[in-house]
């Protein structure tokens, strides 16, 4: 009996070594800075990647910028949940783009990381938010996109010897036209799956508005833009964020044919080159433009 419970506790540990391994890693590749979030800013932004090229330069309108890449409505409502309960905000920003309420966005999205930002109340019940909130979260055995993420790490970082060496992507503007447009139908074809928009996002997004309105928040809808070729290529697809907001009777900053035809301000389809980032932001948030 003794050797039975030396081997099982012996076992444990084992598992338990791996596993705090294994969550270093995904810690520092797939985690990562989505818990840092600053409270000293009375605005904030809340959008998907299409926020990223933003990083910082929002700061020099007292905005901080709380998007990250697979942010989806249901992601957001969490974190705005965290904001209003820790911190006074005026003023919101929120990406109402033609994807945002999309099937994929439901499927591909960061609850895993968002549960960081819920609290009990935000779940069905106690067992629930324990399980994703806590055991989800560390046990990496139990996490299928943990699985996903240190595979990837594993196929295309560390034994992908050419990724050691450095290699230049290429730039958006350097693409030929047809090459363009491929890589735009392939994105389409990911964000525009079918006509009917996500139920789920829906909700989340409504929620969103109302706890705006409930405690007296600003918020703004924002069309981020796009580049010439997916632009065309999606045409009127479209799952309707914005007109959401319309019928609300809320602002929305379009901007999505602000950049057309200037391939080197993007890239990729409809992500904007950093440098570029800075520019966006003054336009965003003081629509003016510096020379």
């Amino acid at each position: 009996m003794k050797g039975f419970i030396a081997k099982t506790l012996f076992f444990l540990g084992v598992m338990l070594a791996v596993n705090t391994l294994l969550f270093i890693l995904v810690k520092l590749f797939y985690i990562r800075g989505y818990e840092e979030v600053d409270l000293n800013y009375p605005t904030y932004l809340l959008a998907d990647s299409h926020g990223m090229p933003l990083g910082d330069f929002t700061e020099d309108f007292d905005v901080h910028n709380f998007s990250d890449h697979g942010d989806s409505y249901l992601d957001m409502e969490r974190k705005l949940k965290y904001l209003i309960a820790n911190t006074d905000v005026s003023k919101v920003y929120i990406s109402v783009d033609d994807h945002t309420l999309s099937p994929y966005r439901e499927d591909f999205n960061n609850v895993d990381r968002s549960a960081y930002y819920t609290e009990l109340e935000d779940h069905q019940g106690l067992f629930d938010f324990l399980e994703e909130k806590y055991m989800d979260y560390y046990v990496v055995f139990l996490h299928d996109k943990y699985s996903l993420v240190i595979r990837n790490f594993l196929e295309k970082e560390l034994f992908d010897f050419s990724k050691w060496k450095s290699q230049k992507k290429t730039r958006w503007i350097e693409l030929s036209k047809e090459a363009q447009d491929q890589k735009s139908i392939s994105r389409a074809n990911d964000f525009f799956p079918g006509h009917r928009r996500s139920m789920a996002l829906t909700t989340s997004l409504k929620n969103i508005i109302s706890l705006c309105k409930e405690n007296g928040i600003e918020l703004i809808g924002v069309r981020f833009p796009l580049s010439q070729s997916f632009h065309k290529v999606i045409g009127s697809k479209s799952y309707r964020a914005d007109e959401i907001f319309y019928k609300e009777g809320l602002l929305v900053q379009d901007y999505d044919s602000l950049y057309l035809g200037q391939d080197a301000f993007f890239r990729d389809q409809d992500h904007l080159e950093r440098e570029v980032g800075a520019k966006f932001a003054e336009i965003l948030f003081e629509g003016t433009e510096k020379d």
